[in-house]
């Protein structure tokens, strides 16, 4: 995921940086933040979430298993 900084012309549409295009068909999500918004990393990645913009992760692999711990290394919460 890209983070651009999107400007609105006199019409109301949005313009892309200079340079930047989309594919056609492309699905392009805008999140607008004011400045006056108070927003913590638990509210962004809420938001992240209910948008469905990390969706696509759900389709990688796991790279990661049980064989990747470190000896000492565990985390006792996580235990089976």
């Amino acid at each position: 995921m890209k983070s651009l900084e999107i400007q609105v012309d006199a019409k109301g549409m949005l313009k892309l940086p200079p340079g930047v295009s989309l594919p056609a068909h492309a699905r392009l999500a805008v999140l607008v933040f004011e400045p006056s918004d108070d927003l913590n990393g638990l509210a962004i990645s809420s938001l992240a979430q209910q948008s469905g913009a990390l969706d696509f992760l759900k389709e990688e692999p796991e790279i990661y298993s049980d064989s990747d711990i470190l000896p000492g290394r565990e985390n006792p919460r996580f235990r089976k």
